[in-house]
């Protein structure tokens, strides 16, 4: 599926820095860094953000159905095989899946893992009652039966073409299946003590304690059903600041860490570093609120694209390592057209474009329509250095072109709030946002009128019919004609600027083994990890 993932992982070896708090670590632990506390440790309930704080934590704790692995190759984890229309997990018409989940697996409280689990967890997706964040796909499903302890078939009300890497996976929204023998009797799973403190896990590791704004711990899972992990524990501590981050990196008081491109060089100089490039699912772009004044005009939204060289974005603030990309498909998506352009870096048809849409220079350089300045309010986090050098670049580059920017800094944790944040009360005009894709092409959780990344509030009438359309064939050879369709509207209606598909760069101590993030999520792979103690690398 990805086919240049392990072409395109570099491995680099960095020059010299003393490493003596990685030589008094706690021996078999991992620590790491996130950007911000989890909202919820609840697989049901995680909130999507750029950091993916949500889902690195979870991902220590619950298995999905299926995975990626580093290759980006779909893999079976919680089931036994991948549901196929050849192995007869899928029927003909594409409405009834067989699922049969993977012997053996149990809880770490001992319990199996059971089809009353998933049905419990879907009940649970399902219930009104449960502010889960989306119930796409779910709620095709007319029906859903166990045959035994170990089958779960579902029936759909129509063929929806994700289902099978998006149930309980990665997709439109992360869930993961929930233990029922502890949570069946809970009155309120909103409100539930699991989603602080989730006594019962499946994954690799088990939760052990929570001091909000500090740090989180885990423990290996002794009955995990690859076997027990090598480590010990897992430290995931809060620290926001991407600079902090660096420094805790360099002198050994975390074991690996995502860096940006410009980070690169303030390694130079240390020898038991090491890293990793990783090409993900992370498309990062400029959502555009279509709903605010000037960028209701399409004529506006081309011009701010035109006036943007993504290019010189790539080369100068990420060095070329996150190449220019034009659609919401990663590099590696069989769905990606390669014949389909975001507005490319024109300075004077944006002039042109600003011009006919009756905005026009005034005195001081900036553009007026009808006694109105054209000023544009930009948001960014501040726990991503990409970020914030991209906020800088465009404020530039868009004041060279008239229009005033003014940069505002939210918080990771405030820009994605569900219902309270910045993006979703639409209090902004610009903002960076890098989109994680999922396993399928599916882009209707952005581009869906209303759809819960649809931060432009965006609404058009023929990207829904095809989205509707793209979602109900199988057909893979359809399905990438009618992607081609929705990424040609969204380039001309322009209600988002790609800038870039990120390659991840992450910096790992040369002691920790069996790093290997995925496309996804860097704790994919949690349960290999190893630290060789001083002696054995000698």
């Amino acid at each position: 599926m990805i086919r240049r993932v392990v072409a395109a992982a570099l491995l680099l070896m960095v020059a010299a820095c003393s490493r003596g708090p990685r030589d008094h670590a706690p021996p078999n632990t991992v620590r790491f860094a996130i950007a911000a506390d989890p909202t919820t440790l609840d697989p049901l309930f995680l909130t999507p953000d750029a950091a993916s704080v949500d889902q690195q934590v979870a991902r220590l704790l619950f298995e999905p159905f299926v995975d990626l692995d580093a290759r980006g190759r779909l893999v079976p984890v919680l089931l036994r095989e991948i549901p196929t229309r050849s192995n007869g997990g899928i029927s003909a018409d594409g409405r009834r899946i067989v699922y049969h989940l993977r012997p053996g697996v149990r809880w770490s409280d001992g319990t199996p893992v059971t089809s009353a689990d998933v049905l419990f967890t879907l009940h649970a997706i399902l219930d009104p009652h449960n502010p889960v964040r989306t119930r796409e796909g779910y709620a095709l499903i007319d029906r859903a039966v166990a045959p035994n302890a170990s089958t779960i078939v579902l029936h759909l009300r129509r063929p929806w073409a994700p289902a099978v890497a998006t149930f309980f996976s990665y997709g439109i929204e992360p869930y993961a299946v929930v233990p029922a023998h502890l949570l069946a009797g809970v009155r309120s799973l909103r409100t539930a003590r699991f989603n602080g403190d989730p006594t019962v896990s499946d994954g690799p590791f088990r939760f052990v304690s929570w001091h909000r704004g500090d740090r989180l711990t885990f423990r290996a899972n002794p009955l995990y059903w690859r076997g027990a992990p090598k480590l010990r524990r897992i430290v995931a501590r809060i620290v926001t600041d991407p600079g902090t981050n660096l420094t805790l990196l360099r002198t050994g008081e975390v074991d690996w860490n995502l860096i940006a491109p410009a980070q690169q060089a303030a390694l130079r100089g240390a020898t038991s570093i090491r890293i990793l490039r990783v090409p993900t699912s992370v498309i990062a772009g400029i959502a555009m609120n279509v709903g605010r004044g000037p960028l209701r005009d399409v004529r506006v939204r081309q011009a701010i694209a035109e006036s943007i060289d993504r290019r010189a974005i790539s080369r100068k603030i990420t060095l070329g390592v996150y190449p220019v990309a034009d659609t919401l498909q990663p590099s590696y998506s069989w769905a990606l057209d390669p014949q389909v352009h975001a507005p490319a870096y024109h300075p004077r048809r944006a002039d042109a474009l600003l011009r006919a849409a009756g905005w026009r220079r005034g005195p001081g350089g900036v553009r007026t329509k009808n006694g109105r300045a054209l000023h544009l309010l930009y948001v960014q986090f501040p726990e991503s250095t990409t970020g914030v050098l991209v906020a800088t670049f465009v404020q530039q580059a868009l004041e060279a072109r008239g229009i005033a920017v003014t940069l505002k800094s939210v918080s990771n944790a405030q820009l994605f709030l569900p219902k309270d944040g910045t993006l979703a009360r639409g209090q902004f005009d610009l903002a960076y946002i890098p989109w994680t894709m999922g396993i399928d092409p599916d882009d209707s959780s952005i581009l869906r009128c209303g759809a819960p990344e649809n931060y432009m509030r965006w609404c058009d009438p023929e990207v829904d019919r095809l989205e509707r359309r793209v979602l109900e064939t199988s057909s893979r050879r359809t399905r990438r004609r009618l992607y081609g369709r929705i990424e040609e509207r969204v380039a001309s209606q322009v209600p988002l600027l790609v800038l870039f598909d990120a390659s991840y760069l992450y910096a790992y101590d040369a002691r920790l083994e069996g790093f290997a993030p995925n496309p996804v999520l860097p704790t994919a792979t949690a349960w290999a990890w190893r630290v060789r103690s001083a002696r054995s690398r000698r």
